[in-house]
């Protein structure tokens, strides 16, 4: 059918406020400016003649937003030919049309760039970077958290992933999410995945649960255009949404009048009626009523058995409960759910209950399979984490990289593995790949010194020099640069230099108000290694804070130097205080701290029991650090021969009789354990001890706290101790609280006159039940 285009002009912008043709905004008015609230390119109609009559068109394709308007085409019903069209569309716009068609491209790269700045703060305080897959009627939108990686280059990134299928309802459009995963997230995937599509649309879809429905949408996107550009907006009677299809990477969206609706795709479907039997529980997760969401999830799976949506549901919000892998892995096991998109769940779970192999192939299956880029990457970041072998592990982040290459956080964990396979070149060329990517004086400023920092923590000290120096020529005076180029230059050879610069760095840090804790601990070891001026390096770790992170270190070496000068009293104060720190770690801690502080509290005890001639001293250190590494086997020895000091200087007291009358006002209590077979448990009733005794010499009558150390040292069999503390009550008790203690005494007596008998010590046995008869 030929036609004629006769062009018209009219600039419009969507902000305009001003009245239309058509009269007052209608709610459907109101909802493009929620949803396209930008502005949109000049607009340009014309006139469309043809053997059926005369219609008004777009003259060129509209930026809308992110989106393309490329086709409006409305007929003019009730004009006959012949027509006077001189004028153009100026002469005919006021006359209200009937749509014929309509047609919309949205291409991936604007729905990106369109969608980042609005879905700020659903994962972090920065803009995310987002990704878009399309697929038919679909799309795999994509959420990464890159501020995270910057801040803490070694920590797992954040990531989003989720599928938002697009389902025609005549001249709706339905947009239900699908699929949501993971890693490292704030809340559940789905809760999250509801805020972003929620944030987009900016109040201008219904939600029902997981599904959003925009109203009238081809209605709405006619609304934003015509009226602005001096047109009524036509009927849209009998307008249905015809066709989406994906086309490379982009969207088409086709209305026509008298259209049959597209059908959805089997997948859209299969979301829709997981959606909608889902209404109550999404809404209750996104509340954040994760135990209601739960239960409803449940009853939703007795009613949709082996979903393995729902599953996953359940499963993610157990997941970041903690302490429920098994059971989360059973219902995925049941609901055949580990081939689903799971993100880096499923293989977190496996590897929380030390499957390490199976969580390796299930994220081995997730970095291949899963359309977002970026939950592929992560899933292969993870394995590499998971890998013991730096070799396994460097590979496992080539395919990481090679699926996202901006990934920081791999590519900053591919610099340490490579450096601890001495591909030095290779590590360097990472470092120069990640100041790229980092925009500004500051952050590739930042990139170096986290360079430095990873050559000195792979044993490379004398070569990070250089590293530094490249932090230096972004920031000449930046203190954490400086300090890092003088501990290089102290590794390979030149102390004095590199002492200046620690020292250099120390006064800048300090006039900036900046922490200088970690330059004062290196500046001390210089001071000490160095220059071998124990007292000057003991002035400067002694000034760190007991508050700061390097207050361990600090106190252990300044135990160490204190020590080697002679001074160990100075030495015993310096590795108490180390004590007190571990002893605020809980047992077995991953805390990175614990190891050194087990190390120094070892130190610090072979230094009470050797020097000193404390092996009560030496057991409380040697106790915390038990408690810190239980599985030490240094540690352990060395506490059973402190303990069969004590045991041996023990039996050699045989004036027992003093021992039981004596006025003591409190005992010395120590942490012996009279078996060789102690524990954890023991050890921290140990330590519980010693904190009893400094508690009840502060408060000598403290009934309270007498009663447990009494009760303690029952429990660990410690029946001198027992037996001084007893005695030293009686001699101030009241009758009734002598016939209380009395026994107590005695059952402390039989139990060490029973073991001199089994170690052949009778007259040692025989004092005992002497005492026990006075008693």
């Amino acid at each position: 059918m030929s036609t004629r285009r006769l062009p018209a002009t009219h600039a419009a912008r969507l902000g305009r406020s001003r009245q239309s043709p058509s009269g007052d905004r209608s709610a459907s008015r109101r909802t493009a400016d929620g949803l396209l609230g930008g502005a949109a390119s000049d607009v340009a109609l014309q006139l469309a003649i043809s053997k059926g009559g005369l219609g008004i068109e777009l003259a060129r394709p509209v930026l809308l937003e992110c989106l393309h308007v490329t086709d409006i085409a409305s007929a003019l019903p009730g004009l006959r030919f012949p027509v006077d069209v001189t004028g153009g569309v100026s002469r005919f716009r006021h006359r209200r049309g009937e749509l014929q068609r309509l047609q919309l491209e949205l291409p991936v790269r604007n729905l990106e760039t369109w969608l980042a700045p609005r879905l700020r703060g659903i994962l972090g305080t920065r803009t995310p970077e987002v990704s878009v897959g399309s697929e038919a009627a679909a799309a795999t939108i994509c959420l990464f958290d890159r501020a995270r990686a910057e801040e803490e280059p070694l920590r797992r990134p954040t990531v989003l992933a989720f599928e938002l299928h697009v389902l025609p309802e005549n001249d709706d459009l339905a947009f239900v999410i699908d699929g949501a995963r993971g890693s490292e997230l704030p809340g559940p995937a789905t809760a999250l995945a509801i805020a972003c599509v929620e944030t987009a649309f900016a109040g201008a879809a219904h939600r029902d649960g997981a599904m959003f429905v925009l109203r009238r949408a081809a209605e709405t996107c006619v609304r934003a255009i015509l009226p602005e550009a001096g047109a009524r907006v036509p009927s849209l009677v009998e307008v249905r949404w015809a066709s989406i299809a994906s086309h490379g990477d982009t969207w088409i969206l086709n209305a026509a009048r008298g259209a049959m609706t597209a059908g959805p795709t089997p997948a859209a479907l299969r979301a829709r009626e997981t959606a909608r039997m889902l209404k109550e529980a999404d809404d209750a997760l996104v509340r954040g009523s994760l135990l209601d969401a739960r239960t409803k999830y449940i009853e939703a799976l007795e009613r949709a058995p082996r979903n393995p949506e729902i599953a996953m549901r359940v499963v993610d919000i157990d997941a970041r409960a903690g302490g429920r892998a098994e059971a989360a892995l059973a219902m995925l096991a049941e609901s055949r759910a580990e081939t689903a998109r799971t993100g880096t769940t499923l293989g977190e779970l496996l590897a929380e209950t030390g499957d390490v192999e199976a969580a390796i192939a299930s994220l081995e299956r997730t970095g291949e399979m899963d359309p977002a880029a970026a939950v592929g990457a992560s899933a292969f970041e993870f394995a590499a984490r998971l890998s013991r072998d730096p070799i396994d592990a460097a590979g496992w982040l080539d395919r990481a990289l090679a699926r996202t290459p901006r990934s920081t956080s791999a590519r900053w964990l591919r610099v340490v593995r490579r450096l601890q396979l001495g591909r030095l070149e290779d590590a360097l060329a990472d470092a120069e790949y990640l100041e790229a990517l980092v925009p500004g004086v500051p952050g590739r400023h930042a990139v170096w010194v986290h360079a430095g920092r990873a050559w000195h923590a792979a044993g490379l000290g004398a070569r990070a020099g250089p590293i530094y120096e490249r932090a230096l020529r972004y920031v000449p005076d930046e203190p954490r640069a400086l300090a890092g180029l003088g501990v290089a230059l102290i590794s390979g050879g030149q102390e004095m230099r590199g002492t200046m610069l620690l020292s250099r760095a120390a006064q800048i840090a300090e006039s900036r108000g900046e922490p200088t804790a970690y330059i004062l601990l290196d500046l001390g070891k210089a001071i000490a290694e160095a220059l071998d001026d124990l007292p000057a390096a003991i002035a400067r770790v002694a000034s760190i804070p007991m508050q700061a992170p390097e207050a361990p270190f600090a106190r252990g070496l300044e135990g160490r130097w204190r020590a080697r000068l002679g001074d160990l009293a100075g030495a015993a104060l310096a590795f108490a205080r180390v004590r007190e720190l571990g002893a605020s770690l809980p047992a077995g801690s991953e805390d990175e701290r614990a190891q050194p502080i087990a190390a120094f509290l070892v130190e610090g005890a072979e230094m009470e029991r050797s020097r000193k001639g404390d092996p009560l001293a030496a057991q409380r250190h040697l106790a915390v650090a038990l408690r810190l590494r239980p599985h030490d086997p240094r540690i352990r020895e060395a506490y059973r021969e402190v303990g069969d000091i004590i045991a041996r200087g023990i039996r050699e007291e045989t004036q027992l009789e003093e021992l039981a009358t004596q006025h003591t006002p409190l005992p010395r209590v120590d942490l012996a354990l009279s078996s060789e077979n102690y524990s954890v448990e023991d050890a921290a009733k140990a330590t519980r001890v010693e904190e009893l005794t400094r508690r009840l010499q502060a408060s000598p009558g403290d009934d309270r706290t007498a009663e447990e150390l009494i009760a303690l040292l029952e429990t660990l069999g410690r029946g001198h101790e027992l037996l001084a503390l007893v005695s030293a009550r009686l001699e101030d008790a009241s009758q009734e609280q002598r016939e209380a203690l009395a026994p107590r005494a005695r059952a402390a007596l039989d139990r060490l006159a029973c073991e001199a008998e089994s170690a052949g010590h009778g007259d040692e046995a025989a004092l005992y039940r002497q005492a026990i008869e006075r008693l």
